[in-house]
């Protein structure tokens, strides 16, 4: 331990990142920031190449004006992932994805890719952390067999993609080791990079059930809320003044209704947690029927449409990413709703400027013009839609808002979530 806290103190630590999506990218500029020589693990040539040529796939302002300077200086060099090159580093961050099959059951199929490949390597005297989102007993199962003597950490990422304000160096780090030098050599790590608070937490297991409560718990109030809604809705009642009365309770949070939940945790992890409760033979319902009443946000949304759907009509869909203001497709509602009209053979028209043309095409869509249609959908309320949806509204269009975005009545009426103006 005492030699690779001095490396780490020093930041002579050789850092390795395993994944460089959303999660392992950011991770990964920072320590090379903050003078720790890194290496970027990938499968794909094709994002090497990006990355050794100092171009960015994931849309992020820092990423793109710090990386072509850290390549140049050899701060951060990309590679194919490979045993031989894995051995070559002292700290060893994993960032792989975790999501759930069709059948809503964990996937660990990349994270124990990592494992098969860990199992070729001496790992003696370094440490391994699970930044990857997974539930409790899962880090020490897949990573915690191997038979040389190294440090273990589970230490779930917090990544919100498009918050400027919270990024990775200041978002709190909750970190669990498999024993103490673990969970001190961790401590050290993140201390060097890091402006926000390190938490320490009990076991691996501790820091695994924290992440999936984070998200579970906003995955519970965004479906009380949705039902809230549609009995607003119901009442004649405003949804947003509703809220905002509520929050003026200090100890209530609120939680908005919309087209549905997505991205790689809200949606994602729950279903990690009622996997464990259904090993422990323990009923969630709660959480289980939450996540029905998310899931069923876009049927919701079609309803609403079809309302007031004539043949003929020209549907326009603004925004397909599961989030304001960035390119990320991941578990979006939007595309749900989108293979619901398609089921129902209903022809509509999508627009996001910040989809590229690319990731258009593996989605069999195309990026339409903004011009006047007859039903306007707000999928995704980008900062762009203030602007742009005066191209695409006129005075007989109809506004499906399935964001609440609009606070007053443009085109021929706006129909939202639990409000309306006619």
């Amino acid at each position: 331990m005492t030699s690779l806290l001095e490396k780490i103190e020093s930041k002579t630590a050789r850092i390795g990142v395993v994944g460089l999506g959303y999660v392992g990218l950011p991770l990964a500029i920072l320590f090379a920031k903050k003078g720790f020589s890194v290496t970027g693990f990938v499968r794909s040539k094709e994002k090497k190449d990006m990355l050794s040529g100092g171009k960015s796939y994931i849309q992020d302002d820092d990423i793109e004006k710090s990386l072509p300077d850290l390549v140049k200086k050899k701060k951060f060099v990309a590679k194919i992932s490979s045993a031989k090159e894995v051995e070559k580093q002292d700290v060893i961050v994993i960032c792989v994805p975790t999501p759930v099959t069709e059948g809503k059951k964990p996937d660990l199929t990349d994270l124990e890719k990592v494992a098969k490949q860990l199992s070729q390597v001496d790992l003696t005297g370094k440490l391994i952390v699970n930044e990857s989102t997974v539930a409790p007993f899962t880090t020490r199962d897949v990573l915690g067999g191997f038979k040389s003597k190294y440090f273990l950490v589970c230490s779930p990422e917090r990544v919100d993609p498009g918050n400027k304000k919270r990024t990775t160096e200041f978002i709190p780090k909750v970190i669990g080791g498999k024993d103490k030098e673990s969970l001190e050599l961790a401590r050290r790590l993140y201390e060097q990079v890091l402006k926000a608070e390190v938490v320490r937490v009990k076991s691996m297991e501790a820091a695994e059930m924290a992440k999936m409560l984070e998200n579970s718990y906003r995955a519970v109030n965004i479906a009380l809320v949705n039902e809230f809604s549609k009995l607003a809705e119901k009442c004649g009642i405003d949804i947003l003044d509703v809220l905002k009365a509520a929050s003026t309770k200090w100890t209530f949070q609120a939680h908005y209704p919309s087209i549905g939940v997505g991205g790689h945790c809200i949606p994602v992890d729950p279903y990690y947690v009622l996997e464990l409760a259904l090993q422990k033979k323990l009923s969630m319902s709660v959480l289980e029927e939450s996540l029905l009443e998310n899931e069923r946000m876009p049927e919701y949304i079609l309803e609403k449409l079809m309302s007031v759907y004539k043949k003929g009509d020209k549907i326009l869909i603004y925004g397909l990413t599961y989030k304001k203001d960035v390119g990320d497709l991941r578990e979006s509602p939007v595309l749900a709703f989108c293979s619901l009209l398609s089921k129902n053979k209903i022809p509509f028209f999508v627009y996001d400027p910040f989809v590229l043309d690319n990731d258009m095409k593996k989605l069999e869509l195309s990026n339409s013009v903004l011009e006047k249609s007859d039903i306007f959908v707000v999928g995704t309320a980008h900062s762009t839609l203030s602007n742009d949806y005066r191209k695409a509204v006129g005075p007989n269009t109809i506004v499906i808002d399935g964001q609440n975005f609009f606070d007053r009545k443009v085109g021929k009426k706006v129909i939202g979530i639990g409000r309306a103006f006619l």
